[in-house]
């Protein structure tokens, strides 16, 4: 890590630790601890260890998780991706084994993953409400390592970022700034009032103070989904448009969103869609940034038909596409928004 990075490190968990003090007042590290211990007995029972093992490369994966109530677990993509047995275990010493997961389902574009479970008397935890989340939000992560005798407990401060809600379901993520998480992937972060603020899904590289979150509220509305269908199917038309990866509209480039490449037999290529079209209108509705366009494809009914309105060669038509279920052109994109739509 180079000497600016620490700095900046040391200079924000020392500011941190000041204004803990003096917001406690007299007799303030007693109290921070009486109060980490209550969030510790109300939400610590919640929080989950999770292996995932390859068994044929014997590969190991080691995350963590939260329990959502009715024998499902909430975690990460990344954990369980390429594993074939999955042991949990919980605070109380017990373990969930590979032939107690009944059933795994999994998001890429989210992150978001659901174990389903045959175990009892599981503490589900608390959601804390998105439009309570405020920049400097008190963040405290419960997780488990391989070092530590239960539980471990890392304070920061939680913000909001830019990345993130080009998709129907997924809204922009959460930052954690503070000491490194333990297990970055699914360690779950809460309030000062044991709500489940959010969990962790990894960094960005060479800041080790700065962990991405999926807000609470996106796993739970991802979850609802997956527990229903088994999946997320969102809708695909098979056009690129214009823009890089991570912006978010397309300022100054005038209305609509003009199309750069077709996918071929995609719907918009049997639909007679052509690049250097420029969608102005989908169904009905103004077409104003790509991001825009990708949330409302796919949030559209797989199935279905939606009128698009182009400009060609300066004259405004309208076309009927058919929505198919999206195809991923790159699992190594996941949040770009230059990926098709």
């Amino acid at each position: 890590m180079n000497s600016e990075l620490e700095k900046a490190r040391f200079g924000f968990l020392l500011a941190l630790a000041i204004v803990l003090l003096v917001a406690c007042g007299k007799g303030s590290l007693p109290e921070l601890e009486e109060n980490l211990a209550g969030v510790i007995n109300k939400a610590g029972p919640s929080v989950v260890c999770i292996v995932g093992k390859n068994e044929s490369s014997g590969e190991a994966k080691i995350g963590s998780g939260v329990i959502l109530g009715d024998g499902y677990i909430l975690t990460t993509e990344n954990i369980l991706v390429n594993v074939d047995n999955i042991t949990v275990k919980l605070q109380d010493g017990s373990t969930i084994s590979d032939e107690e997961v009944k059933r795994v389902f999994c998001d890429f574009e989210t992150n978001v993953s659901l174990l389903q479970v045959e175990a009892e008397d599981l503490k589900p935890v608390k959601i804390m409400q998105e439009e309570k989340i405020r920049n400097g939000t008190l963040g405290i992560a419960l997780g488990n390592t391989n070092y530590s005798k239960g539980l471990q407990v890392s304070i920061g401060t939680i913000s909001h970022s830019w990345i993130g809600g080009a998709d129907a379901y997924d809204e922009n993520l959460l930052i954690w700034n503070g000491s490194k998480v333990p297990y970055p992937c699914g360690t779950p972060v809460f309030n000062s009032s044991a709500e489940l603020v959010g969990i962790t899904e990894g960094k960005p590289e060479g800041e080790d103070g700065v962990v991405f979150m999926l807000p609470a509220m996106t796993c739970v509305r991802v979850s609802e989904v997956l527990k229903r269908d088994g999946q997320v199917r969102r809708a695909w038309i098979g056009i690129f448009s214009e823009g890089k990866c991570g912006e978010a509209g397309r300022a100054g480039l005038g209305a609509g969103v003009l199309i750069t490449e077709i996918v071929k037999e995609s719907p918009a290529f049997k639909s007679g869609l052509k690049p250097g079209d420029r969608i102005i209108e989908f169904n009905g509705e103004p077409v104003e940034s790509s991001t825009q366009l990708r949330k409302s494809v796919s949030a559209f009914p797989v199935g279905s038909r939606a009128v698009l309105t182009v400009i060609r060669n300066g004259e405004k038509r309208g076309r009927k596409v058919p929505i198919e279920t999206e195809e991923y052109d790159g699992l190594g994109m996941r949040r770009c928004p230059h990926r098709s739509i």
